[in-house]
């Protein structure tokens, strides 16, 4: 058996209901069996300001996400689009991040999901986030581009029930699975 795997995932909405969190919260099941989900609660994420450093040191609930970032092997970003944008929580996590010490996404293999009720499925957003992670040295892997579209339609009683869809987010999470092993 190949060595067990950590997916740290991030929801880039707050909305309890949000289909975001939805796709977030099906990928355990969509994970390779020697990979573990673990998802990170951004709730409590302040705004992001430098003057709430204290000795230089970010909020406790920055730091968390950081060390959760730098600990796993990859990070799925499960995320809307809001306006032809990423939303600006995703924003605000990955402005924090930038200031970390170690920068906890350089270097770090990303896989990004984005999602939208319109057919383009959030590629604006998509390209909003590849933008900002690259800015701070992420590994945006080439050729791993999910863009869920319709996503209202995909969603049944809180799942992702769209077959294609959980094959081809799957498909990407198993291939990032193995791109990490090598």
């Amino acid at each position: 058996m190949a060595n067990p795997l950590t997916f740290a995932v991030i929801s880039g909405s707050l909305r309890k209901e949000s289909f975001s969190t939805k796709i977030a919260e099906t990928l355990p099941e969509l994970v390779p069996d020697d990979v573990t989900v673990v998802p990170q609660d951004i709730h409590e994420i302040p705004l992001y300001n430098e003057d709430l450093k204290v000795d230089g040191s970010s909020p406790a609930q920055v730091q968390d996400l950081a060390q959760a970032i730098e600990g796993s092997d990859a990070v799925v970003i499960s995320s809307p689009e809001y306006n032809r944008g990423t939303s600006g929580v995703m924003k605000n996590v990955i402005d924090w991040m930038s200031k970390e010490p170690n920068t906890p996404f350089a270097g770090k293999p990303v896989l990004i999901i984005t999602q939208s009720p319109s057919a383009t499925g959030g590629l604006v957003a998509q390209y909003d986030l590849r933008k900002a992670l690259s800015v701070i040295n992420a590994e945006i892997v080439p050729g791993f581009e999910i863009a869920v579209s319709k996503s209202n339609e995909k969603i049944t009683d809180g799942k992702l029930t769209h077959d294609d869809t959980k094959e081809f987010i799957a498909d990407n999470l198993s291939r990032l699975a193995n791109r990490i092993r090598g």
